[in-house]
C-alpha cells in the first residue's frame, strides 16, 4: 500500500484544534450516538442541520462529517 497526500485538502479545517477535538470525542466513545458523543457541543438540531444522523455511531460518519462539525464549531465557538 502506498499513500499519497492530497495536494489540495478536499475537505479544509478552519481549525485543526476543533477537528481534533471533534474526532478525539468520537471516538474515545464510538459506541455511542452522535448525540451522545457531541452534545455537550452542539444539539442534535445543529447536527441534523450540518446532515449528521444524530442517532449514527461516529465510527460511520464520513470525513466531510467531521470536518463540517469542526468548522461549525469554529465559527460558533471560536
Amino acid at each position: 500500500m502506498r499513500l499519497v497526500p492530497y495536494e489540495e485538502l478536499p475537505y479544509p479545517a478552519t481549525s485543526l484544534k476543533w477537528l481534533d477535538r471533534v474526532c478525539r470525542e468520537g471516538f474515545n466513545q464510538r459506541r455511542k450516538t452522535v448525540r451522545n458523543c457531541y452534545k455537550a457541543l452542539m444539539s442534535a438540531e445543529t447536527l441534523e442541520e450540518l446532515g449528521v444522523n444524530p442517532s449514527m455511531r461516529p465510527e460511520n460518519l464520513t470525513l466531510q462529517q467531521f470536518v463540517d462539525m469542526a468548522n461549525w464549531l469554529d465559527a460558533n465557538h471560536g
